[in-house]
């Protein structure tokens, strides 16, 4: 009975690594996404404004911590760095964009379709990792 019990209890422990590897590599796509949003809109922007490459700045400590999720003994460390900055990302961005609702001054412009897709980006990222976590402390 103890056998079973203890394989059992690591078959969880095999769901929680194979969970939180699937959630280094949303990192990682989370960030890249961000990165290449940021480049993206500074192009696309005519390249006059380093504003633009906000999102970048939120999507490199993303993609950086995630590759750091990926090292032995540095998953949870990796992924709550990460997960943080995916918070901040969508308050920052929802910030912007509710205040220019409030003000009346939002239009559908380059600079407002990027923040939204940060956001949205963002906001995925947080739910997927929250999700994670709250999974990976049940099965402790």
């Amino acid at each position: 009975m103890k056998t079973s019990n203890s394989s059992a209890c690591n078959s969880g422990k095999l769901a929680i690594i194979i969970t939180n590897m699937d959630m280094s590599k949303k990192g990682l796509n989370a960030g890249l996404a961000l990165t290449i949003l940021g480049v993206a809109s500074y192009f696309a922007g005519g390249m006059v404004s380093t504003t633009a490459f906000i999102p970048a700045y939120f999507g490199i400590p993303i993609l950086l911590s995630s590759l750091l999720a990926k090292k032995p003994g540095k998953l949870m460390l990796g992924m709550h760095i990460a997960v943080t900055f995916g918070l901040l990302g969508f308050l920052a961005t929802m910030g912007r964009l509710v205040r220019k609702f409030v003000v009346g001054e939002f239009e559908m412009n380059l600079a407002n379709v990027a923040t939204i897709a940060m956001s949205l980006i963002c906001l995925v990222f947080v739910i997927q990792c929250v999700k994670s976590f709250i999974a990976a402390r049940r099965n402790k």
